[in-house]
C-alpha cells in the first residue's frame, strides 16, 4: 500500500489518496469523502442548489454529461 498527497480541486487542500501495489485507489483519506457513495459531499451540497448551480458546477469540473456525484480522486 501506498499513501500519496494530492491535490483536491474541490477542498483546494491537499488530502491523501491510499493505493494499493496495482495502483488501484483503496480510500481517500478526505473529511469531505462519503465512503458509502464514494462521492464528495461539498460537490452534493452544491447538486443541490437550483439549476444554475448545477450546470454552473458541472460545467466547470467538465462532466455536463453526467448526473452523478463522484470524487476526482477515485
Amino acid at each position: 500500500m501506498a499513501i500519496t498527497s494530492v491535490h483536491c480541486p474541490v477542498l483546494h487542500t491537499t488530502v491523501e489518496r491510499v493505493t494499493d501495489l496495482e495502483g488501484e485507489v483503496v480510500r481517500v483519506i478526505c473529511p469531505e469523502f462519503d465512503e458509502p457513495t464514494e462521492g464528495c459531499r461539498l460537490k452534493k451540497t452544491a447538486y443541490q442548489g437550483g439549476p444554475l448551480a448545477q450546470l454552473l458546477e458541472r460545467a466547470e469540473e467538465g462532466t455536463l454529461n453526467r448526473r452523478t456525484v463522484h470524487c476526482d480522486l477515485l
